[in-house]
């Protein structure tokens, strides 16, 4: 009955309201314990051995985060080739597409020992802050900085991740935005392999322009997928290799078809 169906869809929501308030709780709470994380562990440990454990600390949770949003019944997801990463080491770059604001989440919870080029603005949010620093996230600006230090990162066998769009896909483009050529001067640089990370969803839900307090309209399902590696030989410009890794990332995402509904 029509009544039925109302009340079930209203208290859908109010659900979906409640695991909003506990997953800004979640963050809250996580940023607030980053930050004295940080506090104690950078004077007492070298460098490397504090910014290890703030990356293995951050990765836990947020497959933790992930772990309560699928226990709520709000999304589904599946990951698909990151096994072949097991054996891989040495300096490397992640470079997924941007549908979403949470995109990172799902990357970083998967693949370990994960440096994020991040937008400079998060490294001051304070959800964000105290995990980015003790994690050693390198902020995108100033951009010569960024490169220094990402190129530096990479020759000292780190793992990187990048988002070649630079901000989250908009809609009235294709598939993804034009690439950022920094990953291309990167990637020529430091001679790392990048690896694409293909990103399918069937929901707009924190997509760009879409505010957090927004409630998703239906059950979001993801398919995130790791491609095959991308060298840069030494001929190879970075203009060049940037559109090569855009054109294989479009390939990809037009020949996948879109997340079971």
């Amino acid at each position: 009955p029509k009544h039925h169906r109302m009340l079930m869809k209203l208290l859908h929501r109010l659900w979906l309201g409640c695991v909003l308030v506990l997953s800004m709780a979640y963050w809250a709470v996580g940023g607030f314990l980053f930050v004295l994380a940080g506090l104690v562990l950078a004077p007492l440990l070298p460098l490397q051995r504090s910014r290890a454990i703030g990356q293995w600390l951050l990765q836990e949770a947020f497959h933790d985060f992930l772990r309560l949003l699928r226990l709520c019944g709000v999304f589904e997801y599946e990951f698909r080739g990151f096994e072949a990463l097991e054996s891989v080491s040495g300096g490397l770059i992640i470079a997924p597409n941007h549908p979403a604001l949470w995109d990172a989440v799902f990357v970083i919870a998967k693949i370990r020992g994960l440096r994020c080029i991040l937008k400079a603005s998060l490294m001051h949010n304070p959800f964000l802050r105290g995990g980015a620093k003790l994690a050693g996230f390198i902020p995108n600006k100033p951009a010569h900085k960024m490169l220094q230090h990402a190129i530096e990162a990479l020759r000292q066998g780190d793992r990187l991740l990048f988002f070649p769009e630079g901000t989250r896909t908009r809609k009235q483009e294709n598939a993804v935005n034009r690439f950022q050529g920094g990953i291309g001067i990167i990637a020529t640089q430091s001679s790392a392999p990048v690896w694409p990370v293909f990103i399918e969803t069937n929901s707009d839900y924190l997509c760009k322009g879409w505010p957090l307090w927004r409630l998703p309209d239906r059950k979001i399902k993801l398919r995130i997928t790791l491609g095959e590696p991308l060298a840069s030989p030494p001929d190879e410009s970075a203009a060049d290799f940037t559109e090569r890794l855009r054109a294989v990332c479009l390939a990809a995402l037009s020949n996948g078809s879109k997340t079971a509904e």
